[in-house]
Protein backbone atom coordinates (compact mmCIF):
# COMPACT_ATOMS: atom_id res chain seq x y z
CA UNK A 1 0.00 0.00 0.00
CA UNK A 2 2.88 2.36 0.78
CA UNK A 3 4.29 1.91 -2.72
CA UNK A 4 0.87 2.54 -4.29
CA UNK A 5 0.41 5.71 -2.26
CA UNK A 6 3.88 6.92 -3.23
CA UNK A 7 3.16 6.26 -6.93
CA UNK A 8 -0.13 8.21 -6.74
CA UNK A 9 1.48 11.09 -4.88
CA UNK A 10 4.48 11.28 -7.22
CA UNK A 11 2.31 11.07 -10.33
CA UNK A 12 -0.08 13.68 -8.96
CA UNK A 13 2.65 16.18 -8.12
CA UNK A 14 4.41 15.68 -11.46
CA UNK A 15 1.15 15.88 -13.43
CA UNK A 16 0.00 18.97 -11.54
CA UNK A 17 3.31 20.73 -12.23
CA UNK A 18 3.18 19.86 -15.93
CA UNK A 19 -0.46 20.92 -16.15
CA UNK A 20 0.24 24.31 -14.59
CA UNK A 21 3.13 25.10 -16.94
CA UNK A 22 1.74 27.22 -19.82
CA UNK A 23 1.56 25.47 -23.21
CA UNK A 24 2.72 22.15 -21.79
CA UNK A 25 -0.19 19.95 -20.72
CA UNK A 26 -0.53 16.18 -20.39
CA UNK A 27 0.98 15.42 -23.79
CA UNK A 28 4.32 17.13 -23.12
CA UNK A 29 4.45 15.71 -19.60
CA UNK A 30 3.83 12.18 -20.84
CA UNK A 31 6.47 12.50 -23.56
CA UNK A 32 9.04 13.55 -20.96
CA UNK A 33 8.30 10.35 -19.03
CA UNK A 34 9.96 8.18 -21.67
CA UNK A 35 13.26 9.04 -20.02
CA UNK A 36 12.42 7.29 -16.74
CA UNK A 37 9.35 5.05 -17.22
CA UNK A 38 11.67 2.07 -17.66
CA UNK A 39 12.61 2.28 -13.98
CA UNK A 40 9.25 0.78 -13.06
CA UNK A 41 9.91 -2.39 -15.08
CA UNK A 42 12.73 -3.35 -12.72
CA UNK A 43 10.57 -2.70 -9.65
CA UNK A 44 6.85 -3.17 -10.35
CA UNK A 45 5.33 -2.33 -13.75
CA UNK A 46 1.86 -2.02 -12.21
CA UNK A 47 3.12 0.90 -10.14
CA UNK A 48 4.15 2.44 -13.47
CA UNK A 49 0.55 2.11 -14.68
CA UNK A 50 -0.68 3.85 -11.52
CA UNK A 51 1.90 6.61 -11.95
CA UNK A 52 0.96 7.23 -15.61
CA UNK A 53 -2.77 7.42 -14.86
CA UNK A 54 -2.11 9.76 -11.93
CA UNK A 55 -0.18 12.06 -14.27
CA UNK A 56 -3.07 12.07 -16.75
CA UNK A 57 -5.67 12.94 -14.10
CA UNK A 58 -3.57 15.56 -12.31
CA UNK A 59 -2.32 17.36 -15.41
CA UNK A 60 -5.89 17.68 -16.68
CA UNK A 61 -6.91 19.50 -13.50
CA UNK A 62 -3.72 21.58 -13.42
CA UNK A 63 -4.31 22.84 -16.96
CA UNK A 64 -6.84 25.32 -15.62
CA UNK A 65 -4.32 27.41 -13.68
CA UNK A 66 -2.38 29.04 -16.51
CA UNK A 67 -5.55 29.49 -18.59
CA UNK A 68 -7.37 31.31 -15.80
CA UNK A 69 -4.41 33.25 -14.41
CA UNK A 70 -2.43 34.15 -17.51
CA UNK A 71 -4.75 33.62 -20.45
CA UNK A 72 -2.38 30.90 -21.73
CA UNK A 73 -3.99 27.45 -21.61
CA UNK A 74 -1.81 24.70 -20.17
CA UNK A 75 -3.09 22.53 -23.03
CA UNK A 76 -5.45 22.90 -25.99
CA UNK A 77 -8.26 21.35 -23.99
CA UNK A 78 -8.06 24.18 -21.42
CA UNK A 79 -8.57 26.93 -23.99
CA UNK A 80 -12.37 26.90 -23.61
CA UNK A 81 -12.07 27.46 -19.85
CA UNK A 82 -9.82 30.45 -20.53
CA UNK A 83 -12.55 32.35 -22.41
CA UNK A 84 -14.44 33.23 -19.23
CA UNK A 85 -11.86 32.21 -16.63
CA UNK A 86 -9.28 34.81 -17.61
CA UNK A 87 -11.76 37.75 -17.53
CA UNK A 88 -12.84 36.59 -14.06
CA UNK A 89 -9.21 36.64 -12.95
CA UNK A 90 -8.77 40.15 -14.30
CA UNK A 91 -11.76 41.14 -12.13
CA UNK A 92 -9.98 39.81 -9.03
CA UNK A 93 -11.99 36.56 -8.95
CA UNK A 94 -9.28 34.07 -9.90
CA UNK A 95 -9.78 31.81 -6.88
CA UNK A 96 -13.53 31.81 -7.54
CA UNK A 97 -12.95 30.67 -11.13
CA UNK A 98 -10.24 28.14 -10.22
CA UNK A 99 -12.31 26.59 -7.43
CA UNK A 100 -15.30 26.20 -9.75
CA UNK A 101 -13.07 24.68 -12.45
CA UNK A 102 -11.33 22.25 -10.09
CA UNK A 103 -14.55 21.15 -8.36
CA UNK A 104 -16.42 20.55 -11.61
CA UNK A 105 -13.50 18.69 -13.17
CA UNK A 106 -13.14 16.50 -10.07
CA UNK A 107 -16.82 15.61 -9.79
CA UNK A 108 -17.05 14.56 -13.43
CA UNK A 109 -13.72 12.77 -13.20
CA UNK A 110 -15.05 10.69 -10.31
CA UNK A 111 -18.35 9.95 -12.04
CA UNK A 112 -16.93 8.98 -15.42
CA UNK A 113 -13.77 7.47 -13.98
CA UNK A 114 -15.90 5.07 -11.96
CA UNK A 115 -18.13 4.23 -14.94
CA UNK A 116 -15.05 3.66 -17.09
CA UNK A 117 -12.40 1.96 -14.98
CA UNK A 118 -14.56 0.05 -12.53
CA UNK A 119 -16.57 -1.42 -15.42
CA UNK A 120 -13.71 -1.72 -17.93
CA UNK A 121 -13.38 -5.50 -17.42
CA UNK A 122 -17.07 -5.82 -18.23
CA UNK A 123 -16.65 -3.69 -21.34
CA UNK A 124 -13.96 -6.17 -22.37
CA UNK A 125 -16.74 -8.57 -23.31
CA UNK A 126 -17.36 -6.31 -26.31
CA UNK A 127 -14.16 -7.64 -27.84
CA UNK A 128 -15.80 -11.04 -28.24
CA UNK A 129 -18.29 -9.66 -30.79
CA UNK A 130 -15.60 -7.78 -32.74
CA UNK A 131 -14.01 -9.82 -35.51
CA UNK A 132 -11.44 -8.71 -38.06
CA UNK A 133 -13.95 -6.75 -40.21
CA UNK A 134 -15.34 -4.89 -37.19
CA UNK A 135 -11.86 -4.01 -35.94
CA UNK A 136 -10.91 -2.78 -39.41
CA UNK A 137 -14.05 -0.62 -39.59
CA UNK A 138 -13.38 0.73 -36.08
CA UNK A 139 -9.87 1.75 -37.15
CA UNK A 140 -11.38 3.50 -40.18
CA UNK A 141 -13.80 5.28 -37.82
CA UNK A 142 -10.84 6.51 -35.78
CA UNK A 143 -9.20 7.93 -38.89
CA UNK A 144 -12.48 9.46 -40.09
CA UNK A 145 -13.24 11.20 -36.81
CA UNK A 146 -9.80 12.71 -36.49
CA UNK A 147 -9.66 13.58 -40.18
CA UNK A 148 -13.10 14.96 -40.90
CA UNK A 149 -14.54 16.08 -37.57
CA UNK A 150 -11.71 17.35 -35.37
CA UNK A 151 -10.35 19.74 -38.02
CA UNK A 152 -12.03 21.96 -40.59
CA UNK A 153 -9.02 21.40 -42.91
CA UNK A 154 -10.09 17.93 -43.96
CA UNK A 155 -7.84 17.73 -47.04
CA UNK A 156 -4.81 18.55 -44.91
CA UNK A 157 -5.99 16.04 -42.34
CA UNK A 158 -6.05 13.31 -44.99
CA UNK A 159 -2.53 14.28 -46.01
CA UNK A 160 -1.49 14.16 -42.35
CA UNK A 161 -2.96 10.66 -41.95
CA UNK A 162 -1.12 9.46 -45.06
CA UNK A 163 2.16 10.93 -43.81
CA UNK A 164 1.65 9.32 -40.41
CA UNK A 165 0.84 5.93 -41.94
CA UNK A 166 3.85 6.13 -44.26
CA UNK A 167 6.22 6.89 -41.39
CA UNK A 168 4.61 4.12 -39.35
CA UNK A 169 5.29 1.58 -42.10
CA UNK A 170 8.99 2.40 -42.33
CA UNK A 171 11.09 -0.59 -41.32
CA UNK A 172 10.75 -4.31 -41.96
CA UNK A 173 8.01 -5.63 -44.22
CA UNK A 174 6.17 -8.35 -42.21
CA UNK A 175 5.37 -10.25 -45.39
CA UNK A 176 8.87 -10.45 -46.87
CA UNK A 177 11.12 -9.54 -43.90
CA UNK A 178 12.84 -7.04 -46.20
CA UNK A 179 13.47 -3.40 -45.36
CA UNK A 180 11.05 -0.89 -46.86
CA UNK A 181 11.00 2.89 -47.14
CA UNK A 182 14.37 3.12 -45.36
CA UNK A 183 16.12 4.89 -48.28
CA UNK A 184 19.20 2.78 -47.61
CA UNK A 185 19.53 3.98 -44.01
CA UNK A 186 20.02 0.86 -41.88
CA UNK A 187 19.06 2.77 -38.75
CA UNK A 188 15.44 2.80 -39.97
CA UNK A 189 15.29 -0.98 -40.34
CA UNK A 190 13.77 -1.15 -36.84
CA UNK A 191 11.23 1.56 -37.77
CA UNK A 192 10.98 5.16 -36.57
CA UNK A 193 10.90 5.10 -32.78
CA UNK A 194 7.79 6.53 -31.20
CA UNK A 195 9.60 8.73 -28.64
CA UNK A 196 11.24 11.16 -31.08
CA UNK A 197 8.18 11.11 -33.34
CA UNK A 198 5.75 12.08 -30.59
CA UNK A 199 8.12 14.58 -28.98
CA UNK A 200 8.91 16.24 -32.29
CA UNK A 201 5.26 16.36 -33.27
CA UNK A 202 3.83 17.75 -30.02
CA UNK A 203 6.31 18.66 -27.30
CA UNK A 204 8.85 20.70 -29.30
CA UNK A 205 6.29 22.95 -31.08
CA UNK A 206 4.51 23.71 -27.80
CA UNK A 207 7.73 24.44 -25.93
CA UNK A 208 8.87 26.80 -28.69
CA UNK A 209 5.42 28.43 -28.70
CA UNK A 210 5.73 28.98 -24.95
CA UNK A 211 9.16 30.55 -25.33
CA UNK A 212 7.94 32.88 -28.05
CA UNK A 213 4.72 33.95 -26.31
CA UNK A 214 6.06 34.13 -22.75
CA UNK A 215 5.48 37.42 -20.97
CA UNK A 216 2.75 38.68 -23.30
CA UNK A 217 -0.18 38.30 -20.88
CA UNK A 218 -1.28 40.04 -17.72
CA UNK A 219 -0.56 38.75 -14.25
CA UNK A 220 -3.12 39.21 -11.51
CA UNK A 221 -3.72 38.62 -7.86
CA UNK A 222 -5.22 35.21 -7.25
CA UNK A 223 -7.05 35.13 -3.93
CA UNK A 224 -9.76 36.86 -1.98
CA UNK A 225 -11.48 35.65 1.17
CA UNK A 226 -14.56 33.55 0.63
CA UNK A 227 -13.94 32.86 -3.04
CA UNK A 228 -13.22 29.15 -2.49
CA UNK A 229 -16.65 28.57 -0.96
CA UNK A 230 -18.29 30.78 -3.61
CA UNK A 231 -16.72 28.65 -6.33
CA UNK A 232 -18.00 25.40 -4.81
CA UNK A 233 -21.45 26.97 -4.38
CA UNK A 234 -21.46 28.09 -8.02
CA UNK A 235 -20.79 24.51 -9.13
CA UNK A 236 -23.82 23.29 -7.18
CA UNK A 237 -26.04 26.08 -8.50
CA UNK A 238 -24.98 25.30 -12.10
CA UNK A 239 -24.63 21.55 -11.69
CA UNK A 240 -26.56 20.71 -14.84
CA UNK A 241 -24.12 22.72 -16.96
CA UNK A 242 -21.23 20.77 -15.44
CA UNK A 243 -22.94 17.40 -15.80
CA UNK A 244 -23.89 18.19 -19.40
CA UNK A 245 -20.25 19.00 -20.09
CA UNK A 246 -19.25 15.69 -18.53
CA UNK A 247 -21.68 13.79 -20.73
CA UNK A 248 -20.35 15.52 -23.85
CA UNK A 249 -16.76 14.84 -22.80
CA UNK A 250 -17.52 11.17 -22.11
CA UNK A 251 -19.13 10.71 -25.53
CA UNK A 252 -16.29 12.44 -27.40
CA UNK A 253 -13.72 10.47 -25.41
CA UNK A 254 -15.21 7.17 -26.49
CA UNK A 255 -14.95 8.13 -30.17
CA UNK A 256 -11.32 7.40 -31.08
CA UNK A 257 -9.10 10.23 -32.20
CA UNK A 258 -11.09 13.35 -31.34
CA UNK A 259 -9.38 14.49 -28.13
CA UNK A 260 -10.06 16.99 -25.37
CA UNK A 261 -10.10 20.23 -27.35
CA UNK A 262 -13.20 19.27 -29.28
CA UNK A 263 -15.11 18.02 -26.25
CA UNK A 264 -14.36 21.16 -24.22
CA UNK A 265 -15.40 23.51 -27.00
CA UNK A 266 -18.57 21.50 -27.64
CA UNK A 267 -19.37 21.66 -23.92
CA UNK A 268 -18.75 25.42 -23.93
CA UNK A 269 -21.01 25.82 -26.97
CA UNK A 270 -23.75 23.75 -25.36
CA UNK A 271 -23.49 25.86 -22.20
CA UNK A 272 -23.84 29.15 -24.06
CA UNK A 273 -26.74 27.80 -26.11
CA UNK A 274 -28.54 26.61 -22.97
CA UNK A 275 -28.18 29.97 -21.22
CA UNK A 276 -29.16 32.63 -23.77
CA UNK A 277 -30.26 35.41 -21.39
CA UNK A 278 -27.34 35.92 -19.04
CA UNK A 279 -26.72 39.12 -17.09
CA UNK A 280 -22.98 38.60 -17.53
CA UNK A 281 -22.26 37.86 -21.21
CA UNK A 282 -20.20 34.82 -22.06
CA UNK A 283 -16.61 35.77 -22.73
CA UNK A 284 -16.82 38.57 -20.13
CA UNK A 285 -16.45 36.46 -16.99
CA UNK A 286 -19.56 34.24 -16.78
CA UNK A 287 -18.84 31.42 -14.32
CA UNK A 288 -21.02 29.04 -16.35
CA UNK A 289 -18.46 29.41 -19.15
CA UNK A 290 -15.93 27.86 -16.76
CA UNK A 291 -18.14 25.14 -15.33
CA UNK A 292 -19.42 23.82 -18.69
CA UNK A 293 -16.09 22.98 -20.37
CA UNK A 294 -14.43 21.93 -17.11
CA UNK A 295 -17.10 19.27 -16.78
CA UNK A 296 -15.81 17.81 -20.00
CA UNK A 297 -12.06 17.43 -19.60
CA UNK A 298 -11.63 14.70 -16.97
CA UNK A 299 -14.65 12.81 -18.32
CA UNK A 300 -13.06 12.80 -21.77
CA UNK A 301 -9.72 11.59 -20.39
CA UNK A 302 -11.45 8.70 -18.62
CA UNK A 303 -13.57 7.39 -21.49
CA UNK A 304 -10.72 7.84 -23.99
CA UNK A 305 -9.14 4.85 -22.30
CA UNK A 306 -11.95 2.51 -23.39
CA UNK A 307 -10.97 2.24 -27.08
CA UNK A 308 -7.31 2.67 -26.11
CA UNK A 309 -7.18 -0.26 -23.69
CA UNK A 310 -9.68 -2.63 -25.27
CA UNK A 311 -8.90 -2.14 -28.96
CA UNK A 312 -5.46 -0.56 -29.00
CA UNK A 313 -6.96 2.44 -30.84
CA UNK A 314 -6.07 5.70 -29.08
CA UNK A 315 -9.05 7.76 -28.00
CA UNK A 316 -6.95 10.95 -28.14
CA UNK A 317 -3.39 12.07 -28.79
CA UNK A 318 -2.44 11.74 -25.11
CA UNK A 319 -3.79 8.17 -25.16
CA UNK A 320 -1.43 7.28 -28.01
CA UNK A 321 1.48 8.29 -25.79
CA UNK A 322 0.00 6.31 -22.89
CA UNK A 323 -0.06 3.28 -25.21
CA UNK A 324 3.63 3.71 -25.93
CA UNK A 325 4.49 4.15 -22.26
CA UNK A 326 2.59 1.00 -21.36
CA UNK A 327 4.49 -0.89 -24.05
CA UNK A 328 7.69 0.06 -22.24
CA UNK A 329 6.11 -1.54 -19.16
CA UNK A 330 5.34 -4.69 -21.22
CA UNK A 331 1.60 -4.03 -21.38
CA UNK A 332 0.44 -4.09 -25.00
CA UNK A 333 -3.01 -2.54 -25.19
CA UNK A 334 -5.66 -4.10 -27.37
CA UNK A 335 -4.42 -7.67 -26.89
CA UNK A 336 -6.55 -10.53 -25.50
CA UNK A 337 -4.05 -11.37 -22.75
CA UNK A 338 -4.42 -7.94 -21.18
CA UNK A 339 -8.18 -8.30 -20.99
CA UNK A 340 -7.75 -11.11 -18.45
CA UNK A 341 -5.31 -9.21 -16.22
CA UNK A 342 -7.45 -7.84 -13.35
CA UNK A 343 -4.43 -6.26 -11.64
CA UNK A 344 -3.87 -4.06 -14.70
CA UNK A 345 -7.47 -2.82 -14.62
CA UNK A 346 -7.22 -2.23 -10.87
CA UNK A 347 -4.06 -0.19 -11.43
CA UNK A 348 -5.81 2.00 -14.00
CA UNK A 349 -8.68 2.62 -11.57
CA UNK A 350 -6.48 3.32 -8.54
CA UNK A 351 -4.15 5.67 -10.41
CA UNK A 352 -6.84 7.78 -12.07
CA UNK A 353 -9.31 7.94 -9.18
CA UNK A 354 -6.68 8.39 -6.48
CA UNK A 355 -5.03 11.27 -8.33
CA UNK A 356 -8.37 12.89 -9.15
CA UNK A 357 -9.23 13.10 -5.46
CA UNK A 358 -5.73 14.03 -4.30
CA UNK A 359 -5.15 16.79 -6.84
CA UNK A 360 -8.52 18.33 -5.97
CA UNK A 361 -7.59 18.51 -2.28
CA UNK A 362 -4.14 19.93 -3.04
CA UNK A 363 -5.48 22.54 -5.45
CA UNK A 364 -8.31 23.74 -3.22
CA UNK A 365 -6.11 24.01 -0.14
CA UNK A 366 -3.00 25.46 -1.77
CA UNK A 367 -4.45 27.49 -4.66
CA UNK A 368 -2.67 30.68 -3.68
CA UNK A 369 0.77 29.07 -3.56
CA UNK A 370 0.29 26.84 -6.61
CA UNK A 371 -0.65 29.93 -8.62
CA UNK A 372 2.81 31.38 -8.00
CA UNK A 373 4.28 28.74 -10.33
CA UNK A 374 2.59 30.43 -13.28
CA UNK A 375 4.54 33.60 -12.53
CA UNK A 376 7.92 31.89 -13.12
CA UNK A 377 9.18 33.14 -16.52
CA UNK A 378 8.87 30.51 -19.22
CA UNK A 379 12.45 31.09 -20.35
CA UNK A 380 13.58 29.48 -17.08
CA UNK A 381 11.83 26.13 -17.36
CA UNK A 382 11.13 26.02 -21.13
CA UNK A 383 14.76 25.22 -22.04
CA UNK A 384 14.92 22.68 -19.19
CA UNK A 385 11.84 20.95 -20.61
CA UNK A 386 13.42 20.92 -24.07
CA UNK A 387 16.67 19.46 -22.72
CA UNK A 388 14.84 16.75 -20.79
CA UNK A 389 12.64 15.82 -23.74
CA UNK A 390 15.68 15.67 -26.02
CA UNK A 391 17.50 13.43 -23.56
CA UNK A 392 14.49 11.09 -23.42
CA UNK A 393 14.42 10.83 -27.22
CA UNK A 394 18.07 9.92 -27.85
CA UNK A 395 18.27 6.78 -25.71
CA UNK A 396 17.66 4.28 -28.54
CA UNK A 397 21.28 4.03 -29.76
CA UNK A 398 22.78 7.16 -28.25
CA UNK A 399 24.36 7.97 -31.59
CA UNK A 400 23.95 10.81 -34.04
CA UNK A 401 21.08 9.01 -35.75
CA UNK A 402 18.86 9.52 -32.68
CA UNK A 403 19.49 13.25 -32.80
CA UNK A 404 18.91 13.34 -36.56
CA UNK A 405 15.53 11.58 -36.31
CA UNK A 406 14.48 13.80 -33.42
CA UNK A 407 15.43 16.91 -35.41
CA UNK A 408 13.53 15.70 -38.50
CA UNK A 409 10.42 14.89 -36.44
CA UNK A 410 10.63 18.30 -34.76
CA UNK A 411 10.77 20.04 -38.14
CA UNK A 412 7.75 17.98 -39.22
CA UNK A 413 5.86 18.98 -36.05
CA UNK A 414 6.66 22.68 -36.45
CA UNK A 415 5.62 22.63 -40.11
CA UNK A 416 2.38 20.76 -39.31
CA UNK A 417 1.49 23.27 -36.61
CA UNK A 418 2.29 26.28 -38.78
CA UNK A 419 0.39 25.09 -41.85
CA UNK A 420 -2.57 23.51 -39.96
CA UNK A 421 -1.92 19.86 -40.78
CA UNK A 422 -3.60 17.86 -38.04
CA UNK A 423 -0.92 16.53 -35.72
CA UNK A 424 -3.34 14.20 -33.88
CA UNK A 425 -4.28 12.73 -37.27
CA UNK A 426 -0.61 12.24 -38.11
CA UNK A 427 0.07 10.56 -34.77
CA UNK A 428 -2.92 8.23 -35.00
CA UNK A 429 -1.92 7.30 -38.55
CA UNK A 430 1.56 6.47 -37.25
CA UNK A 431 0.23 4.41 -34.33
CA UNK A 432 -2.31 2.49 -36.40
CA UNK A 433 -0.26 1.96 -39.57
CA UNK A 434 0.73 -1.64 -38.77
CA UNK A 435 -2.78 -2.48 -37.64
CA UNK A 436 -4.34 -0.99 -40.77
CA UNK A 437 -2.00 -3.06 -42.92
CA UNK A 438 -2.47 -6.35 -41.06
CA UNK A 439 -6.26 -6.04 -40.74
CA UNK A 440 -6.64 -5.07 -44.40
CA UNK A 441 -4.61 -8.08 -45.53
CA UNK A 442 -6.50 -10.46 -43.25
CA UNK A 443 -9.92 -9.14 -44.20
CA UNK A 444 -9.23 -9.25 -47.95
CA UNK A 445 -7.98 -12.83 -47.73
CA UNK A 446 -10.63 -14.25 -45.39
CA UNK A 447 -13.85 -12.42 -46.28
CA UNK A 448 -15.82 -11.93 -49.45
CA UNK A 449 -18.22 -9.05 -50.05
CA UNK A 450 -21.20 -11.34 -49.36
CA UNK A 451 -19.81 -12.34 -45.96
CA UNK A 452 -19.13 -8.73 -45.02
CA UNK A 453 -22.70 -7.73 -45.87
CA UNK A 454 -23.95 -10.25 -43.31
CA UNK A 455 -22.16 -8.47 -40.43
CA UNK A 456 -24.44 -5.71 -39.02
CA UNK A 457 -21.84 -4.18 -36.67
CA UNK A 458 -19.38 -3.89 -39.53
CA UNK A 459 -22.00 -2.26 -41.73
CA UNK A 460 -23.03 0.13 -38.95
CA UNK A 461 -19.44 1.25 -38.44
CA UNK A 462 -19.02 1.74 -42.17
CA UNK A 463 -22.13 3.93 -42.24
CA UNK A 464 -20.65 5.97 -39.37
CA UNK A 465 -17.42 6.40 -41.34
CA UNK A 466 -19.36 7.63 -44.37
CA UNK A 467 -21.34 9.98 -42.12
CA UNK A 468 -18.10 11.44 -40.74
CA UNK A 469 -16.86 12.00 -44.29
CA UNK A 470 -20.07 13.75 -45.39
CA UNK A 471 -20.11 15.93 -42.29
CA UNK A 472 -16.46 16.89 -42.61
CA UNK A 473 -16.62 17.76 -46.30
CA UNK A 474 -20.00 19.48 -46.51
CA UNK A 475 -21.16 20.58 -43.06
CA UNK A 476 -18.18 21.15 -40.79
CA UNK A 477 -18.19 24.94 -40.49
CA UNK A 478 -16.47 25.02 -37.12
CA UNK A 479 -13.97 27.87 -37.03
CA UNK A 480 -11.97 26.22 -34.27
CA UNK A 481 -8.77 24.40 -35.10
CA UNK A 482 -7.58 21.28 -33.31
CA UNK A 483 -4.33 20.78 -35.22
Amino acid sequence: MLEIGAAILAGTMYGLLIGIIPSAGATTGLVAMFGFIGWFTAFDPYLGVIFVMAVVAASTTGDSFSGVLLGIPGANSAAATMVDGFPLALQGKATYALTAAITTSTVNGLIWGTLTFALLPWYANLIMIFGIPELWAFVMLALATVGFVSSKYWVRSIVAIVIGCFIGLIGMDPETAANRYTFGWDYLADSVQIMPFVAGLFAVPEIIKGLVSAGTTAKIETTQKGQTWQGVKAVWENKWDGLRGGLIGAFIGFLPGLGGAMSDWMAYGATTASNPNEKVPFGKGNIKGVIGPEGSNNAQKATSMIPTVLFGIPGASFAAIVMALFMYLDFELGTPDLVYDPKFFDSLFIGFMGATILVCIICLVFTRWIALITYVPYWIYGPLLLIFVTWACVQYTGGWEDYAIFALCSILGLAAKKYKFSRPAMLIGFILADRIESLSLQMSSLYTIDKLLDRPIFLGLCVAVIGMFIYGVFFNKNKLDYS
